[in-house]
């Protein structure tokens, strides 16, 4: 049985990209602000790929614990992705090989990225590793303790029938698939960029204000709320307001642009026990800004959740938001 979003939570894991060799690197002063919302009864493990920045974070953060490991070749944020998912005993790895942008392609060995992550939960988590034969990423995996919601981009992802990847997915993690569609024009494909479990029953799920250049959108919202009707799920609606804005890229097959920023995802929020770490973004005007910043926090908080925001502008414009970021056990 996998671990959901809403078990305990022990230990968290985060990536920090100051030295990366990518354009992650300016992410350093949002990750020194992430680490000041953490709880403190949750162990901190912080990547970091050279010996400056574990400098910098041990005299910035001196009174919290923090475990720091020093990988040389890592230069990935996207923790979620790349690490697995966790039953607590050990942790599923599927393969990590985005196939969206060819720039990453060319620039990030994904290979050699799975290789120091297996290596990496073998020598520092000390879990056994369950390898699962698919290209998958922790993104496009919302499961409870029943269902995982992937789309349809792990078939997309591997020349498999779809009822061998059901098995697979099946036998070895130990919950029922729910494949859904991938929402047209995202070509990255996360269940994690629309839903996110907050108890065993209850399951948050985009809602987006309605305007003429979302109505497909609201078509897709309308199949995922079906699917999780059909489930006798309860459905909390996440208020968001998503903007669209391209990420310039290097990218080969779509010239200018291979994908678009996460502004406006509430979502992709992080629980670490009672506590939810959700995202804020800067919207189109100051009335926009202000109630989507604080309707999400309204609706968690009857749940019974301490809810703590933070700002995730300059995150988002990679293409992620806090789920993103981190890998629990």
């Amino acid at each position: 049985m996998v671990k959901t979003d809403f078990d305990k939570v022990n230990h968290l894991f985060l990536a920090y990209p100051e030295g990366f060799n990518n354009e992650y690197d300016e992410l350093g002063p949002f990750f020194d602000k992430l680490l000041t919302k953490i709880p403190p009864e949750i162990d901190l493990h912080i990547i970091v790929n050279n010996s400056r920045a574990k400098q910098k974070l041990q005299f910035k953060f001196s009174k919290r614990k923090l475990n720091i490991i020093v990988e040389e070749n890592w230069n990935e944020i996207w923790l979620r992705d790349v690490m697995g998912i966790s039953n607590g005993e050990h942790i599923y790895k599927p393969i990590y090989e985005p196939n969206y942008c060819t720039y990453l392609a060319k620039t990030m060995n994904y290979r050699n990225l799975n290789n120091i992550a297996i290596n990496f939960i073998k020598d520092h988590l000390q879990k056994g590793i369950v390898q699962i034969p698919l290209k998958l990423d922790g993104g496009n995996f919302i499961a409870n303790h029943r269902f995982a919601f992937i789309t349809e981009k792990v078939l997309q992802d591997n020349d498999l029938p779809e009822k061998e990847i059901t098995a697979i997915i099946k036998d070895k993690m130990g919950v029922t698939p729910i494949i859904v569609p991938v929402n047209k024009g995202d070509v990255v494909g996360h269940t994690d960029g629309y839903m996110g479990f907050i108890e065993d029953d209850v399951i948050c799920i985009s809602e987006y204000p309605k305007l003429d250049s979302l109505k497909e959108d609201h078509k897709y919202l309308e199949t995922l709320k079906s699917v999780c009707g059909d489930l006798n799920l309860r459905i909390q609606p996440m208020q968001e307001r998503p903007l669209g804005y391209s990420i310039p890229c290097q990218c080969e097959a779509k010239k200018k642009c291979c994908t678009y920023s996460a502004n406006g995802c509430y979502v992709n929020f992080l629980r670490l026990n009672n506590t939810i770490i959700l995202p804020e973004y800067t919207l189109t005007n100051l009335k926009e800004t202000m109630y989507y910043n604080n309707v999400n926090e309204e609706a968690l908080s009857r749940y019974g959740y301490q809810v703590i925001k933070i700002n995730c502008d300059m995150l988002a414009q990679h293409g992620g938001s806090l789920r993103c970021l981190s890998f629990i056990c």
